[in-house]
């Protein structure tokens, strides 16, 4: 769908510069190859011909990272780096190499910087939102963990996922859906209970 000027809604999301909305449309099934109709160009062109670089670099890391690994069912919830750096730190060093390490340490200015890609946070953020977590694990159950969000890839309305789930006995969505499941009113005036 464009509009009159013939920009789909990912390229106007770019050309204004919001990143989670085009960061949703992506991961939902936009076309990010899509040209507008009147000069012929393309989401990267349009993000770079407006200067919004953020914008630019919001989607350089959602090209460089398609998939949202940690939805899936086989996500191994380990970081790979973490045994490089504890090799690393661990290793014996000789008293010359703790002598420089000292000396840098003594005379280094840290100043506050961007997190690093597939970092610690990264990490963080991919541990706390996988299925295995046990802050999901207990608050919801996925319609299809076997195939997690991607870019460029259509998602499935909740209705169509319904549609092909397995019918199950008066509880759960399908009871939510045909009304096995629902409110009545308490005859005190509180909140309604479960049938």
């Amino acid at each position: 769908m464009r509009d009159p000027r013939g920009f789909t809604a990912l390229i106007k999301a770019g050309l204004q510069g919001r990143e989670d909305c085009l960061a949703a449309l992506l991961m939902h099934g936009a076309d990010i190859n899509a040209l507008d109709l009147s000069r012929g160009r393309g989401l990267k062109d349009w993000v770079t011909k407006t200067g919004r670089f953020e914008t630019l670099n919001r989607l350089r890391r959602l090209q460089a990272h398609p998939l949202a690994e940690q939805f899936c069912e086989s996500y191994v919830p380990e970081w790979p780096e973490l045994r490089h750096l504890v090799a690393k730190a661990t290793a014996t060093k000789t008293t010359r190499q703790k002598l420089g390490q000292k000396i840098k340490d003594t005379f280094t200015i840290t100043l506050p910087h961007d997190p690093q890609d597939n970092g610690v946070m990264d990490h963080l953020v991919r541990i706390t939102t996988s299925l295995h977590s046990p802050l999901v694990a207990t608050a919801c159950r996925p319609l299809c963990p076997t195939s997690p969000p991607e870019i460029g890839k259509r998602r499935l309305a909740v209705a169509e996922l319904l549609g092909s789930e397995p019918k199950e006995s008066s509880g759960g969505m399908r009871g939510l859906i045909h009304g096995d499941v629902g409110h009545h009113s308490d005859p005190i005036g509180n909140i309604g209970y479960w049938k």
